[in-house]
């Protein structure tokens, strides 16, 4: 039988984190994602 495994709490947000942490800050993209409201 499967059971439900709980969501790990340490992370977060996948794609913020670790993955932004690897991406250059400089790139035109990068910036221009982090002046965009996304809300």
């Amino acid at each position: 039988m499967l059971t439900k495994s709980s969501p790990i709490s340490t992370q977060s947000n996948l794609f913020h984190s670790e993955l932004f942490s690897q991406l250059d800050a400089k790139d035109p993209l990068i910036q221009l994602a982090n002046t965009i409201n996304w809300t």
